[in-house]
C-alpha cells in the first residue's frame, strides 16, 4: 500500500500520532542496482538506453512515499546511513535487528563496473537521473558517482504534521474526448450542486491543473515519471471535497494511478462515459482531430507512444480513420485494464451520453452517485453538428468497419496485464526490443 492509501485506510488519530518511516537510496545508486538485477549488462544494453527508456523506475519510492505533503512520512532513513539514522530513533534493539538482516550491497554484481565508472561512460544517464530525482537528489546532497567522495551526513528530515484527512467525496471522468464530458460537467453541477469543471483551459492552468503537453507525453512514453507525479501532488494535494471533474486529458495522463496512491480512492467515484462509437469516431475525422499531431498529444493519443495497448498497425493503413478508430478502441481497453486492476479500489460507474441525456438513464446514474433526487436535465454542450448525409454516411462506414474487426476489450486488457505490462511502469522487454525502440525515439 502506498502511503496515501494508509492514510485513507485507518484513523485520523492513529495516523497523525504514529511515527511514519520510510528509506530513500542514493538514486544513481539505485538504478545501477536495478540495472544489474535486471541483467542489462548481460543483455547487452548500455545504461544510458536503459535509464532513459525506463525513467519512471527512479519515481516509484515516491509514489509509494512522498517525502513532502500530506502523505509523507516523519522519519526518512538514508540507504546509506541506515545504523546512524536508526540510532536515531532510539529504539532498544532495533539497530541489532537490521543489522541481522540480508541486505543487498551497494553494487549487486561484483563483476559488474561500479557506479562511477559506468556514469563516467555514459554522462547520459546522470543526466535524466538529475532531471527525474531531483528532489532526493537535493534534499540529501547526492552527487554523481564519478564525483563523489561521500555522502554527506544530513539530519533525517521530519515532516510536517499530517493534514486532516479529505472529506468525501470526489468525481472524475474515465472518458475519450467527444463523449460529451462538457455536458456530464454541467449536469453534476446542477444536480450535485458542487463545485463541477470540465476542462481547466485558463493560461495558468496548464501544467497545474489540466496536464500539459509534456505531462501526457510523458506518462505515455515512460509514465508515472517525475514530472508526471509532480503533477499530480499538485492537482490532488489542493483540492477540496466535494468537486467534480469531467476532463476526459487526466484518464490518459495517470489519473487512476496517482487517485490509489495519494489515498483519495475511498472517497472518489469515476464515471466511465461513453458515447456511441461510430458517432464519436466520426467526430473526430469531420473535425480533423487527428491530422495536426499537437491535437493527439494534447487531448487524445498517439500510436507511436511507447504505452498503448491495442495494436496500432492494422488501423494505420487507413490514414485519419484508422487513426481516430484506434484511439477511440484503445480508450475502451483502458476502460477494461483500469476496472480490472483497481475494481476492488475505487468505485467505477459505467454509463453513455445517449443514457445520461433521458430522464431514467440520469436517474440512475445520480443514485450510483448516492443522491436520490430528480435530474435535471441541461442542455447538450459542444456538441458536433449532426444528421447531414455526409455525417450519416460516415457514422455508417465506421459502425461497418467496426462489426469486422471482432473486438473484445475485457480480454485485450486481460492478456496485456497478464503479460506483467503495465501503463505507469512498464514491465522490461528483451535487449533487442529496447535498442530498437531508442533507436526509433
Amino acid at each position: 500500500m502506498t502511503a496515501g492509501q494508509i492514510r485513507a485506510a485507518v484513523p485520523q488519530d492513529i495516523w497523525e500520532t504514529y511515527t511514519k518511516v520510510t528509506i530513500r537510496r542514493d538514486p544513481y545508486d539505485a538504478m545501477v542496482s536495478r540495472y544489474y538485477n535486471e541483467a542489462m549488462d548481460q543483455r547487452d544494453v548500455p545504461l544510458d538506453i536503459f535509464v532513459r527508456r525506463y525513467r519512471s523506475l527512479l519515481s516509484e519510492n515516491r509514489r509509494i512515499a512522498p517525502l513532502d505533503g500530506s502523505n509523507s512520512a516523519d522519519v526518512v532513513l538514508r540507504y546509506e546511513h541506515l545504523e546512524e539514522d536508526i540510532n536515531a530513533l532510539d529504539i532498544d534493539g532495533l539497530w541489532e535487528r537490521f543489522s541481522n538482516l540480508n541486505a543487498k550491497a551497494p553494487m549487486p554484481a561484483k563483476t559488474g563496473a561500479d557506479a562511477a565508472r559506468l556514469f563516467t561512460a555514459h554522462p547520459e544517464a546522470a543526466d535524466v537521473i538529475e532531471v527525474e530525482a531531483v528532489g532526493e537528489i537535493s534534499r540529501f546532497g547526492y552527487t554523481r558517482p564519478a564525483l563523489a567522495a561521500a555522502v554527506p551526513t544530513l539530519a533525517t528530515p521530519v515532516s510536517e504534521n499530517a493534514q486532516q484527512c479529505l472529506k468525501p467525496e470526489f468525481i472524475f471522468t474515465l472518458s475519450a474526448g467527444r463523449t460529451g464530458t462538457a455536458w456530464l460537467a454541467k449536469f453534476l453541477g446542477e444536480n450535485l450542486n458542487i463545485p463541477s469543471v470540465h476542462e481547466p483551459l485558463g493560461a495558468n492552468d496548464y501544467g497545474i491543473r489540466t496536464p500539459s503537453i509534456g505531462h501526457m507525453r510523458g506518462f505515455n512514453t515512460y509514465g508515472m515519471n517525475a514530472n508526471v507525479c509532480d503533477f499530480w501532488e499538485g492537482k490532488l494535494g489542493n483540492l477540496q471535497a466535494p468537486y467534480a471533474e469531467s476532463n476526459h486529458t487526466l484518464g490518459k495522463c495517470g489519473l487512476i494511478e496517482a487517485l490509489v496512491e495519494h489515498g483519495l480512492a475511498p472517497r472518489t467515484s469515476v464515471i466511465i462515459l461513453r458515447r456511441n462509437l461510430g458517432k464519436q469516431i466520426a467526430s473526430y475525422v469531420n473535425r480533423n482531430d487527428f491530422c495536426n499531431i499537437t491535437i493527439p498529444w494534447q487531448w487524445y493519443l498517439h500510436p507511436t507512444y511507447n504505452h498503448k495497448i491495442l495494436d496500432p498497425a492494422p488501423f494505420e493503413q487507413m490514414g485519419e480513420i484508422g487513426m481516430a478508430i484506434w484511439y477511440a478502441l484503445e480508450m475502451e481497453v483502458r476502460y477494461a485494464y483500469y476496472k480490472q486492476l483497481y475494481g476492488d479500489q475505487l468505485h467505477f460507474i459505467e454509463t453513455t451520453l445517449e443514457q445520461a441525456t433521458t430522464p431514467d438513464g440520469a436517474r440512475n446514474l445520480l443514485q450510483e452517485l448516492g443522491h436520490t433526487t430528480g435530474p435535471i436535465l441541461p442542455q447538450k454542450v459542444n456538441a458536433s453538428p449532426q444528421g447531414s448525409a455526409t455525417t450519416n454516411a460516415l457514422v455508417e462506414e465506421i459502425e461497418t468497419l467496426l462489426s469486422r474487426l471482432g473486438f473484445d476489450a475485457d480480454t485485450i486488457a486481460k492478456e496485456y496485464i497478464e503479460r506483467g505490462n503495465r501503463l505507469d511502469l512498464p514491465s522490461l522487454p528483451h535487449a533487442a526490443m529496447l535498442k530498437q525502440t531508442v533507436a526509433a525515439e
